[in-house]
């Protein structure tokens, strides 16, 4: 059983990698097992950055194996939907979840995510929770990265484009952002679809497949 995103979703793990096991032998190490289409929203003070809020929405195969086995009838769905997200920020919190700021060249901490909420938007389930800074930044003539990503590209996690990325209005004043596509190369690619379904994953190659977003303040 690999490590990443779709490990820390437990039972749904199981479910989703023997789905594609069955329906895709030829192409389950070549392509992530599951993609989740990412929003943000960086909240800042008039000087400090604060917060990201997470909005992920899952694809509509994975939403379906995510809910099988559990009480999804009206009177209890709601309950459902809340435990299931509580659990799966939880688990997240060992992963840093999956969401990599950088104030110039150095990693930003979190304290634990708050908020979590999970609803269905149709056959998808989305996700939303609070991630509050260790310690509020400073961004004035500051340089930030960020990524979003499983390390083991089991899954897919990006922005649609630009418009998936808002900041709150200090930071909309003072600084620019630009979001920028994954240089793969050709050989990385190769190396991705040579891989076997039953060989341990390469836990660094989901970096290489992230977007970056990057915010530049005056």
């Amino acid at each position: 059983m690999y490590k990443g995103f779709l490990s820390l979703l437990q039972k749904w793990t199981l479910k989703v990698t023997i789905l594609f096991t069955l329906l895709f032998p030829t192409i389950i190490s070549a392509h992530p097992h599951a993609w989740v289409d990412t929003n943000t929203y960086i909240e800042a003070d008039q000087t400090h950055i604060t917060a990201l809020h997470m909005t992920w929405t899952f694809d509509a195969e994975t939403s379906t194996y995510m809910l099988q086995g559990e009480d999804i009838s009206p009177d209890n769905i709601e309950q459902t939907l809340q435990r299931l997200a509580q659990s799966v920020v939880g688990n997240m919190y060992n992963e840093h979840y999956f969401t990599y700021l950088y104030n110039d060249n150095e990693p930003v901490r979190y304290k634990e995510a708050r908020h979590p909420q999970l609803i269905q938007d149709g056959n998808k389930l989305v996700l939303s929770f609070e991630l509050p800074l260790s310690i509020p930044i400073a961004f004035k003539d500051k340089k930030f990265k960020l990524y979003i990503y499983d390390e083991t590209y089991f899954v897919d996690m990006s922005w649609l484009d630009k418009t998936n990325i808002q900041l709150s209005e200090p930071l909309t004043e003072a600084c620019s952002g630009e979001l920028i596509a994954p240089k793969a190369s050709d050989e990385l690619r190769a190396y991705t679809l040579s891989l076997a379904s039953d060989v341990a994953p390469d836990n660094a190659i989901g970096q290489l497949f992230s977007q970056k977003y990057q915010l530049h303040c005056q």
